[in-house]
């Protein structure tokens, strides 16, 4: 008998509950703060005209300026090259996941979608990853690139980070727009003879 009075008691607290849950207090049980972390990135170019068979280097310091963020993801892209090889080395590194090199044809994320829509790369990239990622986080890539053709070399550089619940939670946000339809800070070098 108390097992059964025990039973109705509970069934009945936890009905009461999802009774106030879903049509007496709905708001105050569904308003839970939405996290925005906002990525940013500070890059410095060492040059913009060299001679073919000189390197020169990229650095990018990446901070998420916003809140708690699950992953932050800066992926430094190369419209020019079919395959990175030797020509783009990493200088310096401190994301707390390892790099990951994608290669054309390899099929990716799209749209800030979070892997909902997908594209397959059309150029090489290097994506450099820190999980968690806390406010005010700051993290570093160095990268040397010696170009192996004449001509202009373009470098596309953003960064993601996720949860992905706004525009600020990328950058930057306007802008060109790569094969991945999302923005992109564009860089060049002239590479003489």
């Amino acid at each position: 008998m108390k097992k059964l009075l025990f039973c109705v008691f509970a069934g009945f607290f936890i009905a009461l509950y999802f009774i106030l849950t879903l049509f007496v207090l709905p708001e105050q049980f569904l308003s839970t703060e939405q996290l925005v972390p906002q990525p940013y990135l500070e890059i410095d170019l060492s040059d913009s005209d060299i001679v073919l068979g000189e390197s020169f280097r990229l650095d990018i310091v990446s901070e998420n300026r916003g809140d708690y963020g699950d992953i932050h993801i800066v992926s430094v892209a190369f419209p020019d090259l079919v395959k990175i090889n030797e020509i783009v080395k990493i200088a310096t590194y401190d994301f707390t996941q390892s790099s990951h090199y994608i290669s054309i044809g390899d099929k990716i994320g799209s749209g800030y979608s979070g892997g909902v829509e997908s594209t397959f790369s059309k150029y090489p990239s290097i994506e450099a990853m820190s999980r968690p990622v806390y406010p005010e986080n700051k993290n570093h890539l160095g990268l040397i690139i010696t170009p192996e053709k004449l001509g202009i070399f373009t470098i596309y550089v953003k960064s993601i980070n996720i949860p992905h619940t706004s525009d600020l939670s990328h950058y930057p946000n306007s802008g060109f727009l790569d094969h991945q339809d999302e923005y992109v800070l564009v860089y060049s070098v002239n590479v003489n003879s």
